[in-house]
């Protein structure tokens, strides 16, 4: 229906009205991309697997991109989506790119402790504007260091 931000389509099947709604809405800042999960909880398959099929589609088109998934609104998520964020993580690194994260509340964060994925993430503890320039900034040193060893002393 127009007009209405959050769903992308809506249609009846069996005489139930069902909405399918954009679980991520993506806002490229600068060199970074922001994608906000919108949905307060990614927990059923439905939602994982359409979760896991936008993220990765938007990864696939554009490559080279910088991602920054925000989680402020995310309130609890299944451990399939942990699955599904180690497929976008991949698709980002193979289309030379990279996945950070941000705004995990501590029970989010608690599990990806637990599974030793804050060692395999960028995970920014602070709000999303805060990850974004911490983000800009670790592209911006990246850039540097890479000027800076073509250097050779003479």
């Amino acid at each position: 229906m127009p007009g209405d931000a959050h769903a992308a389509q809506r249609y009846r099947s069996q005489g139930v009205c069902k909405v399918s709604e954009t679980l991520v809405e993506f806002e490229v800042r600068g060199a970074i991309t922001i994608g906000v999960i919108k949905a307060g909880s990614v927990l059923d398959a439905m939602n994982v697997s359409q979760f896991g099929a936008q993220v990765g589609s938007y990864v696939r088109q554009n490559t080279g991109l910088r991602l920054l998934l925000d989680f402020h609104l995310v309130e609890y998520l299944s451990s399939a989506v942990l699955t599904e964020l180690l497929r976008v993580n991949q698709a980002c690194k193979e289309g030379g790119g990279e996945l950070r994260l941000c705004a995990l509340n501590a029970d989010i964060k608690k599990v990806f402790e637990i599974t030793n994925l804050d060692k395999l993430f960028t995970i920014y503890p602070g709000p999303m504007e805060e990850s974004l320039i911490k983000f800009a900034r670790s592209l911006s040193i990246a850039a540097e260091e890479t000027a800076w060893s073509h250097v050779t002393k003479e």
